[in-house]
């Protein structure tokens, strides 16, 4: 939902509702290289010096009652939990169920990440105490009903969208959000928008790193999902893409629509960029659209349509906002593993494209060859195809689907190439998902049928709680084995 970035700096933007350092072989991502190695380390023979690229992370969970059940007692805990003075801040979101915790944007992946796990850490101490427990998934494994807030501009969403399709995506989603500071120049930070650039190094980083987000999002999803569950029943391996964007599964009566189905403009996988002014304009579009229905529909919000920025009406899977950063939203909650080997992957990957000066080119060779790089050129897909048949393969099927399984291993075959090392829990975890094709949603769906569900209907109650504590238990374990280790990204202040 629409907030105003933290005081304190944070990656926080607008909120929608809701191988090995030896060289040893990767398994079946080394398969993936060939080509890819050759032209980086023609890339790598020249030195070039090295700039800042800032990260940030935001992630939202669900609070949940000792036994299981969802609990309206988020900003009890919000109230109660001191954080370290890193600049991480703790927040509310659409619901009373939920809570969302951000981190300061920051060059390095390492001290973001480090600060993150602390305050995670005491935020699962103080849910101890009020006997809470803190659910780290896309999508909760049984049924409830999101207790909304009644701050306004959720109100004039509701109006907009609908209230019962925002209470179910905003009610029921629980997203990760990584943010990436844009190139220096491109962006006004008086008027918080971006310049109008013609001729300049900043303009070819920014549409390329802007397109590159987009190409990844197929892959980068199957890295995260964890939502196979809506209301207890499966619907896909990745239920909070259809729940939540412009998208549709199934048909008739019983077809589950995006809550930006009916109006994609504002959150639908956006078109790639080949000018800024494209850019622009966009943004100015989402702003007419929406003042013109208020206007037409719902005039008593008028006055608070007219008082938001333009860049305030985009809630699509990638955004820039008004901090200054490219705001790559499409991704489900998950566990501090996943999210941080994740970041690692889109972090260096974006930073091999400024570092080297890369094009991102939309091509019929991005089809066959996805991320192939040719000098100074990387393919990527058509966005038809990108949008029509890979996102819509990841969301359904995930790394079942032969095609998304060998899109997202050239991926990270690419992306790996510029990890300055591969010693880390978070790499680890990426590695085994893209070798044994096995995501956390595969992994939930398993364990479900452990208990006696038979993969067809819904689960029952008493099996929801019990896989929804489980997963509870698999954040509070993460998040204390790994506050007490050595993690790749330590290795980033050799690098910067």
């Amino acid at each position: 939902m629409q907030a105003t970035p933290s005081k304190t700096g944070s990656a926080r933007g607008e909120k929608g509702a809701g191988g090995r350092a030896d060289g040893t072989p990767l398994g079946p991502i080394a398969s993936e290289m060939g080509g890819l190695l050759d032209g980086l380390r023609q890339a790598l023979a020249m030195p070039r010096a090295r700039k800042i690229h800032k990260v940030g992370f935001e992630a939202e969970y669900l609070v949940l009652e000792e036994d299981g059940a969802v609990s309206v007692r988020a900003d009890e805990l919000i109230s109660r939990t001191r954080l370290p003075d890193s600049g991480c801040s703790l927040h509310h979101d659409y619901t009373h169920n939920m809570i969302e915790l951000t981190s300061p944007a920051g060059p390095r992946v390492r001290p973001v990440a480090r600060s993150w796990l602390e305050a995670m850490a005491r935020v699962l101490d103080e849910a101890a105490r009020l006997k809470l427990r803190i659910y780290p998934y896309g999508t909760y494994t049984g049924t409830h009903a999101p207790a909304v807030r009644t701050d306004a501009r959720y109100r004039m969403q509701e109006e907009v969208l609908g209230p019962e399709r925002l209470r179910d995506a905003g009610g029921h989603c629980l997203g990760f959000h990584l943010h990436y500071c844009l190139p220096h120049g491109t962006f006004g930070r008086g008027a918080r928008t971006l310049r109008q650039l013609f001729r300049s190094k900043g303009r070819d980083q920014l549409l390329s790193l802007y397109n590159l987000i987009l190409a990844c999002d197929p892959a980068v999803t199957n890295l995260m999902e964890s939502s196979p569950f809506i209301d207890g029943a499966h619907r896909a391996k990745d239920s909070r893409a259809f729940l939540y964007r412009a998208m549709r599964l199934g048909r008739g009566p019983d077809a589950l629509k995006g809550l930006y189905y009916d109006l994609p403009l504002f959150g639908r996988l956006p078109r790639y960029a080949h000018a800024i002014s494209d850019l622009i304009l966009l943004g100015e579009q989402r702003q007419r659209l929406w003042r013109e229905i208020v206007e037409e529909r719902h005039p008593a919000y008028l006055e608070l349509a007219d008082s938001l920025h333009p860049l305030q009406f985009n809630w699509s899977p990638l955004r820039i906002n008004r901090i200054g950063t490219l705001e790559y939203r499409g991704l489900d909650s998950n566990l501090p593993s996943h999210i941080i080997g994740t970041s690692l992957l889109l972090k260096y990957l974006l930073h091999q494209v400024q570092e080297e000066g890369l094009r991102v080119v939309p091509s019929d060779i991005g089809i066959r060859e996805p991320f192939r790089r040719e000098g100074e050129l990387l393919h990527v897909p058509p966005f038809s195809y990108l949008d029509e048949v890979l996102q819509f393969k990841s969301a359904l099927g995930g790394l079942e689907d032969a095609e998304v399984a060998r899109y997202t291993r050239r991926f990270a075959a690419l992306a790996m190439l510029s990890v300055p090392s591969r010693r880390d829990p978070g790499l680890e975890r990426v590695r085994r998902i893209v070798q044994e094709r096995r995501t956390k949603s595969d992994e939930m769906l398993a364990r479900a049928r452990r208990l006696g569900w038979d993969g067809e209907g819904r689960l029952g109650e008493e099996t929801a709680r019990a896989l929804a504590l489980e997963a509870c238990g698999e954040l509070e374990g993460e998040v204390r084995r790994m506050a007490g280790m050595e993690l790749a990204i330590d290795s980033e202040d050799a690098q910067a």
